[in-house]
Order: structure tokens, then C-alpha cells, then sequence
């Protein structure tokens, strides 16, 4: 399975739309192409992890599941196929959060994933966030990354 970004090539910096809004971006996720999807996946879940948040355990900005497996190779965050469930993120927000890393850090990564499932559905609102990326990775039949990089240069 291959996962790539129209908006950025791996290891560069986010598109500005992909920032946040606090900063000067538009909360608007990058447009991700993907395809090999093996056989046998029922259904696709796509997250966003910021590794290098100051928190002890990072930070999540976007978690997508039921994503229907039919679904064109493409994605983005406005304009999500029908059925697809947005999972509230840490900052416990409906949808794409853009980057936000305190000012003075070193730039901080963010981990785009596409995960291929063997189950057709996640009840994400009957369970906490923690427990939808645990399910998301107890059905995992494979995934794919891409990672681009965002340093928010204002004074700390």
C-alpha cells in the first residue's frame, strides 16, 4: 500500500492550509493519494500524529475510520466519502486540526497513516479516542505514511 500528498512530497514542510488557523493557516488537511489496497480490506481509518508534541504522548490532529473501501485513491479533509466518521482529536475538535507546535520548537513532524482493516466498521462514538486507534490497530491488515514537517517560527 502506497500513501503520498499531492501538497507536499515526503519529508517536506505542510502546505500553509495544513497549519492552524491560530498561525495563520486554514485547518484544511493536505490532499493524500493512495492505492494498493490489499485484498481482504473491509473498510480504511486515516490519523494525523504529531510524535513530537510537548505531551508525553504526542499529539493526535485528525482520526477518520469507516472509510469505505471503494473510495477513489484520494482524500482530504473537505471532502471526506460518504460514510466516513471523524473522530474527535486531542484537542477533542470534529475534524482536521492544523499544525500548532509552541513557538522556538524544533520543527515537529506530522505522520499522515492510512490504515487498511479488516473490519467493516468502528463504533467511534461509543468509545473513547484512545479505544478507536487501539481497535484501528487490532484490525490493521496494513497500512502506509507519509510525514511532512512543520516549525512555527514566531517568537517564543
Amino acid at each position: 500500500m502506497k500513501l503520498n500528498s499531492v501538497d507536499f512530497n515526503d519529508g517536506d514542510t505542510l502546505p500553509s492550509k495544513a497549519v492552524n488557523a491560530q498561525i495563520g493557516g486554514q485547518d484544511k488537511s493536505p490532499v493524500l493519494n493512495f492505492d494498493g489496497v490489499p485484498a481482504g480490506t473491509k473498510s480504511l481509518a486515516l490519523t494525523c500524529y504529531d510524535p513530537d508534541a510537548p505531551t508525553g504522548s504526542g499529539f493526535w490532529h485528525w482520526i477518520v475510520v469507516n472509510i469505505p473501501v471503494q473510495t477513489s485513491g484520494q482524500l482530504c479533509s473537505e471532502t471526506l466519502p460518504e460514510g466516513a466518521v471523524v473522530v474527535p482529536n486531542d484537542a477533542n475538535m470534529q475534524g482536521f486540526m492544523g499544525a500548532l507546535p509552541p513557538a522556538g520548537d524544533p520543527a515537529h513532524r506530522y505522520v499522515f497513516t492510512l490504515h487498511a482493516l479488516s473490519c467493516d466498521s468502528i463504533d467511534a462514538g461509543a468509545m473513547p479516542q484512545a479505544f478507536v486507534r487501539f481497535t484501528i490497530k487490532t484490525n490493521e491488515l496494513a497500512s502506509a505514511s507519509t510525514t511532512a514537517v512543520f516549525a512555527n517560527t514566531a517568537p517564543a
